[in-house]
């Protein structure tokens, strides 16, 4: 092609016709400022799809995290919806009334008491997002700050259930005084049958020291649901901006 154009310049040039030759050059030029702005676009337009493909990929692998997220915040909540019932019922009870120290209920007032489920969200595609510059591609700048802020979101609302475990591992030591493990986890582990020494729910219930757990874990669990009832918040409205953002692109 390239020698095409020359040899037209060259036989203009040779017959002396330089008004036909300018106008020729002028048209050579045009049709290669044409050529690269073709080009130009066709990359761009590249550049766009290969963004719009990242952008969408990222967004798809975040809502299934976040998804997973919401499962997981779902039960967390259940559990410690337990724990606080169950820690009520417990600081409720009468410790000189020998008919609910006595209570068949009691082992699963206990165990129902010290579950220690936590949130641990997973949040690989968000990070890779993060680090890559690839979260910069989504165009609602409300997700965009949700997404930057989440982890720091999550850390201050898990505060309460670091609490919660201190206090779990704080009580042992009065429980251990009064009670034998197998007395209340043996619905759980009855292979290993009753213990063979004999728990004290009364003593146990007259220890100044278990209405001080009670009360850091009736609070700390509290506490730890209002403030993940909030992150759920939050988390469902990072999954719909996720929807509408996967919608409009």
């Amino acid at each position: 092609m390239i020698k095409f154009f020359r040899k037209i310049r060259y036989d203009l040039m040779g017959k002396n016709k330089t008004g036909r030759y300018f106008k020729y050059a002028i048209g050579e030029i045009v049709l290669v400022v044409i050529g690269i702005l073709i080009a130009l676009q066709i990359n761009n337009w590249k550049e766009v799809r290969k963004n719009f493909t990242k952008k969408e990929q990222l967004l798809k692998s975040m809502k299934i995290e976040f998804a997973s997220n919401l499962s997981q915040l779902d039960t967390v909540l259940h559990y410690d919806s337990i724990v606080l019932k169950n820690t009520k019922r417990l600081m409720q009870l009468d410790s000189e009334n020998p008919i609910e120290m006595a209570s068949d209920s009691m082992p699963n007032w206990l165990q129902n008491s010290s579950y220690r489920w936590t949130f641990n969200p997973i949040n690989g595609a968000l990070r890779s997002g993060i680090s890559s510059g690839e979260i910069h591609l989504i165009k609602n700048d409300s997700l965009v700050n949700l997404l930057f802020g989440w982890e720091d979101f999550v850390t201050d609302a898990k505060e309460g259930e670091v609490r919660t475990i201190d206090a779990l591992v704080a009580s042992r030591a009065v429980f251990e005084k009064h009670l034998r493990s197998l007395d209340y986890r043996n619905k759980w582990v009855p292979e290993l049958g009753n213990s063979r020494f004999l728990s004290n729910y009364q003593s146990l219930f007259r220890d100044p020291l278990l209405e001080d757990y009670f009360v850091e874990r009736y609070i700390s669990i509290d506490e730890t649901l209002n403030e993940l009832n909030l992150v759920k918040k939050q988390n469902g409205t990072i999954l719909k901006l996720i929807d509408v953002e996967l919608i409009t692109d």
